[in-house]
């Protein structure tokens, strides 16, 4: 039994196929049943008295007048010219709250609440936002918060993404060039233009391949995996040398910066120690890696035999509660 287990935890879409069951017979909501009622909406008096208000009510106060409310993911109704809207739930519970606005200058987090007998206030603020206009010698251009936020992304000179108000240090990031931080006072509504000029990061290279695989079609290791980290875009080759420095396998690659993923099956080709071969340049500097892996074919873990086994035996069970009701 040991054994069967070993094989199933190294057959690659077992996790998956388990995710997925679990996930069907253990997801419940994560927030109470509930019915509410639109107590208070749009053109009503300016004073709410809590005290005046029926049991499992909830005052939702934002700073947007007319703004679309969603409570649970439904659509609860408007906020009034106040900002404001009041909904009664039937029993106590945890629930959450999204406002969605047309003022494009105002967002809105999802938060959570709680819902108790006694009437209560839940203030929902928003964030205000300004525009942050951008110039650039490259493009694109990645707008994140100093904490790694991403506020948008820029294609061309001119365009714009939204940022908090306030002093904020901004990142501006742009694929094989250094990032450019900078401080900008962010004010709402208002735009605030901003000029950047790139620097070419140095162009490094590292390849990165499995150790060892086997394309015997036991679902298991099949496939040598083939990872290339670029600083930069580049442009080249990748080959693939058996042990007696024969090529058996040669592509062109073109990549950018970051990280490459290739797969390189190995089938028809005997047992023993390969070596990946990477050279690619920036345009300015040329990188070769080397890496080695082994192909060994020689064990067959029945990984995919049992993962069928296992789906037709979930299939099979889902079928006869669905036929019988249970």
């Amino acid at each position: 039994m040991s054994k069967i287990f070993k094989y199933l935890s190294r057959a690659p879409i077992f996790g998956l196929v388990l995710f997925v069951i679990l996930t069907t017979v253990t997801t419940i909501s994560a927030f109470a049943e509930f019915s509410f009622q639109i107590i208070i909406g749009i053109g009503n008096v300016p004073n709410i008295s809590i005290n005046d208000l029926p049991d499992y009510s909830v005052l939702l106060y934002t700073d947007e007048p007319f703004a679309a409310v969603y409570i649970d993911g439904k659509y609860a109704g408007n906020t009034d010219s106040f900002g404001r809207i009041v909904v009664r739930f039937d029993a106590e519970g945890y629930h959450s709250v999204w406002i969605l606005t047309s003022n494009k200058y105002a967002m809105y987090d999802r938060i959570v609440f709680y819902v108790e007998k006694q009437p209560k206030i839940v203030y929902i603020p928003s964030t205000r936002l300004g525009e942050v206009t951008v110039f650039s010698n490259v493009y694109p251009v990645y707008v994140y918060s100093s904490k790694g936020v991403l506020y948008g992304v820029v294609k061309k000179d001119g365009e714009k993404v939204l940022a908090p108000v306030g002093l904020q240090e901004l990142v501006f990031s742009s694929p094989g060039f250094e990032d450019i931080r900078q401080n900008l006072n962010i004010q709402y509504g208002k735009e605030v233009p901003v000029w950047l000029k790139f620097s070419p990061l140095p162009f490094n290279l590292e390849l990165v391949v499995s150790e060892k695989f086997s394309p015997n079609g036991d679902w298991n290791e099949d496939e040598c995996v083939i990872k290339i980290y670029s600083s930069r875009p580049a442009s080249g080759s990748i080959q693939i040398i058996n042990s007696s420095g024969i090529i058996v396998y040669e592509k062109p690659l073109k990549i950018d910066a970051g990280t490459t993923q290739l797969k390189w099956d190995g089938k028809g080709y005997p047992d023993g120690v390969y070596t990946v071969r990477v050279l690619l340049s920036d345009g300015l500097t040329t990188i070769q890696k080397e890496a080695k892996t082994v192909l060994d074919t020689s064990v067959y873990t029945y990984a995919k035999e049992i993962t069928i086994a296992f789906i037709l035996l979930f299939t099979g069970l889902i079928t006869y509660l669905a036929l019988t009701g249970k």
